[in-house]
């Protein structure tokens, strides 16, 4: 049996800088307020005190990190739902950038019904149909 991959884990996950870096650039105006608001919802789940500075956030995503199985590192991520989490914070975006086809596509792609070759080919020829 082959020796599974390891894989870098954070226990305090890298996107938070993303939403960090949202909420403070924001105005203070209904978009801002929300993507603050999304700061700290996201800051309290990881036990991150939401007036942390960037600095010290990008200190403490980088002691959080340690190595281990592939799999243990999906059944992490299932276990705490941070795919559909994630899903519902980028999926919308990205559906509406690249349509249906889009993840129908990535669909095929995850469950090895065509090589990335085919996806990489396929997607070239969605977005010449869009443009």
């Amino acid at each position: 049996m082959a020796a599974s991959a390891v894989e870098v884990h954070h226990r305090i996950p890298r996107c938070l800088l993303a939403i960090f870096d949202r909420a403070a650039s924001g105005e203070l105006d209904g978009a801002g307020l929300q993507a603050w608001v999304d700061w700290e919802e996201e800051a309290f789940r990881f036990g991150v005190n939401p007036d942390v500075s960037r600095g010290e956030l990008v200190a403490l995503i980088e002691s959080s990190a340690l190595e281990i199985s592939e799999e243990q590192h999906k059944a992490s991520h299932i276990a705490a739902g941070d795919f559909a989490r994630w899903g519902r914070r980028g999926g919308v975006r990205t559906l509406a950038l690249y349509g249906r086809g889009w993840y129908m596509l990535r669909a095929n792609r995850r469950w090895k019904q065509i090589t990335a070759e085919q996806l990489a080919e396929s997607f070239a020829l969605l977005r010449r149909g869009r443009s």
